[in-house]
């Protein structure tokens, strides 16, 4: 038998033990310092241990922390990515009724430059005859007993709310006449949502289940962030009042802080506000800001790296938990990294226009469009080499990933990034820089509880 190429080994309060990790089964114990030597060798006979050592390498193999001899660990991870990634069983769907939005936010990705080429004839809601094939499609695709997944996007998908509405309806319909699974969800600004009361009826009828929605800080920070185009107006009041609704409807609500240096001093005064408004119990996350496109090139200066984020992402986890937010009371932990939907079959994005991308940071960018849904069966040859790009996308292409421990909760980070942003080079993900400090807290978190039940008992 032989130790796993992917365990972590840190030490403990106390002298005497140290806690051991391990990135492919995400397997964490305690373990006393002087057993650990079936960790530090290359490899050993299990059939020559003592019997106490026997059991407790047989512990160690439950977690993965040690391995048969011909395993090939690396070759395990490989066929797990790509299982979870040729895995079609669903198709994924994110839909853009309108690219149209109310705001004008500094570090928005769908700001196009002239070298992409944006349509001037691009319709600025989708038109019936894209409604149409759309349907068509998703009654192609349920033929052959695939759920579907939507997520309405946009700009803003409010602004098509009608749009939304109906086409929910005609896809319920055809989903359960084919008696395959529907669910969906919403990524909108939420500035909309208390403007009529039927809104959030409507949302609930069209089984939208979650809806994500960005705050940027208390109401001044915000109100500098994220503006009303045109007029420059405040939006803060009128989400935070949205995001009330959204909860007293029971529709699951995630709060995303988009972070760079302008806002990261203010983050802690939001979740005073989110607390005195009664919204402890809504899942908030940061979101790292990253000039993704050329449009968001001039806010590259106010973007911070990821071993910056990564401190403040633990800081703001530390705040959570000490506010009493749900959000925190689940230490952040990592698990098996999937394949990004980019990357994956039966995944698209749809602009108005019935351009079909593979990434959402591409949309409305008609270079980057992979073909029409009308007719994918007859896209150009550069939009089939284009889908073939995403597709075939892997880490294991990188040999920093494949030598790297992280790599089964990392897999290479951002394909987008590594692609086209950082021209062939993988964009590590924030576990790089804080997955000792997240699996401490863990650690912690579970002998705390372990100790009190045994005070209770």
């Amino acid at each position: 038998m032989k130790p796993s190429i992917y365990n972590f080994v840190w030490s403990t309060d106390d002298p005497e033990k140290v806690m051991i990790f391990n990135s492919l089964t995400t397997a964490l114990a305690e373990v006393s310092k002087s057993r650990i030597d079936l960790l530090n060798v290359s490899q050993f006979d299990y059939a020559l241990l003592p019997e106490d050592k026997k059991q407790f390498a047989d512990e160690l193999r439950k977690g993965g922390f040690i391995v048969d001899d011909a395993a090939d660990e690396l070759r395990t991870v490989k066929f797990a990515y790509n299982s979870d990634k040729y895995d079609s069983e669903i198709v994924r769907l994110v839909i853009a009724p309108t690219l149209a939005c109310n705001f004008a936010c500094a570090y928005c990705y769908e700001q196009l430059d002239k070298s992409q080429g944006k349509n001037e004839g691009q319709n600025v809601f989708m038109p019936d005859e894209i409604k149409e094939d759309l349907l068509n499609y998703i009654g192609k695709i349920v033929k052959t007993g695939k759920d579907v997944f939507v997520t309405w996007y946009g700009g803003e998908p409010l602004l098509a709310k009608e749009t939304i509405f109906d086409l929910s309806q005609k896809i319920i319909a055809i989903t359960e006449e084919n008696k395959v699974g529907y669910s969906a969800g919403m990524i909108t600004n939420g500035y909309l949502i208390s403007e009529d009361p039927e809104t959030v009826q409507n949302l609930k009828k069209s089984r939208i289940k979650f809806i994500h929605i960005t705050l940027d800080g208390p109401r001044e920070v915000h109100n500098s962030r994220r503006m009303l185009k045109g007029s420059n107006g405040p939006t803060f009041d009128r989400i935070l009042e949205g995001i009330k609704l959204l909860k007293a409807n029971d529709i699951e609500t995630y709060i995303r802080v988009n972070t760079d240096r302008s806002n990261i001093e203010n983050i802690s005064s939001l979740l005073d506000v989110l607390k005195d408004n009664n919204l402890s119990d809504i899942f908030i996350y940061l979101g790292h800001v990253i000039p993704y496109t050329a449009g968001c090139k001039s806010y590259e200066s106010s973007c911070i790296l990821t071993e910056e984020f990564s401190i403040i992402n633990q800081n703001f986890y530390k705040n959570l938990n000490q506010m009493g937010f749900d959000a925190g009371r689940e230490s952040f932990y990592p698990r098996f990294a999937r394949a990004c939907d980019a990357n994956r079959t039966n995944a698209f994005v749809l602009d108005p226009d019935g351009d079909m991308y593979k990434c959402w940071t591409e949309i409305g960018n008609k270079p980057a469009s992979i073909g029409k849904i009308g007719d994918l069966t007859r896209q150009k040859k550069d939009k089939e080499n284009r889908e073939i790009q995403w597709l075939t996308w892997e880490p294991f292409e990188y040999p920093e990933c494949v030598e790297c421990k992280m790599l089964p909760i990392c897999m290479g980070g951002c394909a987008n990034q590594a692609m086209f942003i950082n021209k062939g080079r993988p964009e590590c993900k924030e576990w790089k820089y804080g997955l000792e400090h997240y699996v401490r807290t863990r650690f912690s978190n579970l002998k705390a509880m372990r100790a009190a039940i045994n005070k209770s008992c």
